[in-house]
């Protein structure tokens, strides 16, 4: 018999895919040395030695505090290509790759604990009068075949949520509404206050680095990182710091939902034990 082969969870999903954006950070600052990238001197020369290069071979070194680094010339890269200004594409990239594992993991979440929801809480499962589900599921619908195939269907809280998933692949999550919508269809009353408490940090600015990465990962995709309010202008600035704090604050907030997601399915399941 063979093995069924075991689906990593959504938090393991979230963090295979935040790994590059992580790995990014890490690169660029192994391989930003001030624009001070060195063709000759002393240590170049003993290196050459080392490595065994020739004397007409064109060597380039990056020597700092994290990181001795010597480029051959087979790599075909100059000192121009190794500047701060051309290393910043790692920094977009990683935003890009942070907002990537966002969006990949919020359907994953609701994909594995919403099924439970439904069962555990029927009509209470979806949230009366909320403007933000409402928003996002103005357009779900079900067909009389439809309606009628949740009265026999064995689990029809899979259907349901199927159903549900299908639509929003229609218009994926994304940005502080995608976690609130994932946050709420999975039982928090108030998802981003409870993310601020459980990182004891202040929810607005929390949401407003998660919106302003999202904005920014658009800007990157699709206008070069140049703003919307001036597509053919210069491109915007960015800077090691400010990527570092958006990519962990990603992390920071996915960590915390799916904590709490956990938290509460864990109390659903015991309550469905009794």
């Amino acid at each position: 018999m063979i093995n069924e082969i075991a689906l990593p969870s959504p938090r393991q999903t979230f963090e295979d895919n935040m790994r590059p954006a992580h790995l990014l950070l890490q690169v660029y600052q192994l391989l930003d040395a001030n624009d001070e990238i060195r063709t000759d001197g002393q240590m170049l020369s003993s290196l050459r030695t080392v490595v065994g290069a020739g004397r007409d071979e064109y060597l380039l070194l990056i020597n700092h505090e994290l990181f001795l680094g010597l480029v051959r010339e087979r790599a075909n890269l100059t000192p121009a290509q190794l500047r701060t200004s051309r290393l910043c594409n790692l920094l977009r990239q990683s935003v890009v790759a942070s907002c990537t594992a966002l969006e990949t993991y919020l359907p994953a979440l609701l994909r594995v604990n919403l099924p439970l929801l439904i069962r555990a809480r029927g009509r209470e499962s979806v949230p009366r009068g909320d403007l933000q589900i409402t928003e996002q599921f103005k357009l779900l619908t079900f067909t009389l075949d439809e309606a009628l195939r949740i009265m026999t269907e064995p689990n029809p809280e899979e259907f349901i949520s199927n159903q549900i998933l299908s639509n929003i692949s229609g218009s994926y999550l994304s940005g502080t509404r995608g976690i609130a919508v994932t946050g709420k269809l999975l039982g928090l009353t108030q998802p981003w206050q409870e993310i601020g408490a459980r990182l004891k940090r202040e929810t607005k600015d929390l949401a407003k680095t998660v919106d302003t990465t999202v904005s920014r990962r658009n800007d990157i995709v699709h206008r070069g990182d140049r703003s919307q309010s001036d597509p053919s202008g210069e491109q915007q600035p960015i800077e090691f710091s400010w990527t570092q704090s958006a990519v962990h604050v990603i992390t920071d907030v996915c960590n915390a939902l799916d904590e709490l997601v956990a938290s509460q399915v864990s109390h659903l399941r015991e309550m469905m034990a009794e």
